[in-house]
């Protein structure tokens, strides 16, 4: 299940918070590494299934009750067990930090940014945060009264439990809305558009989806992610051929064909000029 263009924003402290999608997934095919654009956030909880997580050169052993968040910059991959995958429920948001008056910055604690603050967390036990997204779920797929007020209280409740959990460095434990405006979408189009159709995808293509003309689209990714589209694309492709080289059997050849390249040559020479050595190399030094 994917719900996309929620219209769910609401502000704690000088920062304005927005939910772009709430997503429920098997996790089949490996996520190759990735990084989100600056002020995004993303909040996995894992309700079955197992796997791993690579963040930060570091592998995380994954199970059914696992929490993590990844903030701006963060890279990150996740590769489900073939036997038993992993099943997740994801929130990707962002947020926007207004200028805090001199009686804000004069507050001992201020709770919006300790959250903005936390770029990386991961607890084994997300019980209590599992409870507030299946709640946020059931609440979309209904159609009660006060339905949006109260997926917005819901989402107010999951950021404030985050906070709490940092503050405490403990595992978690029991414990009007504004219209946002269209153009915030576009974020979430792009990293899905990197993360999802990197074999394929165009500028033409993304502009299309953004309802943007190219020129627009290249100073986009140019502010958000300090690259061109030609850049980026590259990197998604180089990090999912990473993953596939260390995580799957296929050979090389069949990887530059999942990968979209024109032949097994053109994919090895883009290897070696982006990570420095060759994909044969470069499985090796896997092993």
């Amino acid at each position: 299940m994917k719900y996309r263009d929620l219209n769910i924003s609401f502000t704690i402290e000088n920062t304005r918070f927005t939910i772009l999608s709430l997503v429920s997934d098997k996790l089949i095919h490996p996520i190759p590494m990735h990084a989100h654009s600056k002020n995004s956030y993303e909040l996995h909880y894992i309700s079955s299934g197992e796997g791993m997580l690579n963040s930060g050169g570091v592998r995380y052993r994954i199970l059914p009750g696992t929490v993590f968040m990844t903030g701006p910059g963060v890279e990150h991959e996740q590769i489900s067990d073939p036997e038993n995958p992993m099943t997740e429920y994801c929130v990707y948001l962002r947020t926007e930090q207004k200028e805090r008056a001199l009686k804000e910055r004069q507050q001992k604690e201020n709770l919006a940014e300790k959250f903005t603050a936390t770029a990386f967390w991961i607890s084994p036990d997300g019980a209590a945060l599992h409870t507030i997204i299946k709640s946020t779920f059931g609440e979309l797929e209904g159609s009660m009264l006060g339905r949006e007020l109260m997926i917005e209280s819901l989402m107010r409740q999951l950021i404030l439990t985050m906070i709490r959990l940092y503050e405490s460095g403990k595992t978690p434990s029991d414990q009007a809305p504004e219209r946002r405006p269209r153009t915030d979408l576009s974020y979430l189009i792009i990293e899905e558009a990197f993360l999802y159709d990197y074999k394929s995808i165009t500028l033409e293509a993304l502009s299309q989806k953004l309802g943007l003309g190219t020129r627009q689209t290249e100073r986009l990714l140019k502010k958000h992610y300090n690259k061109t589209f030609q850049q980026k694309k590259t990197e998604s492709r180089m990090f999912a051929a990473r993953t596939l080289l260390r995580e799957s059997s296929k050979s090389i050849g069949e990887i530059s064909e999942e990968l979209g390249y024109s032949s097994c040559e053109h994919f090895s020479w883009s290897f070696k000029k982006y990570c420095g050595m060759s994909p044969s190399e470069y499985r090796k030094g896997c092993g």
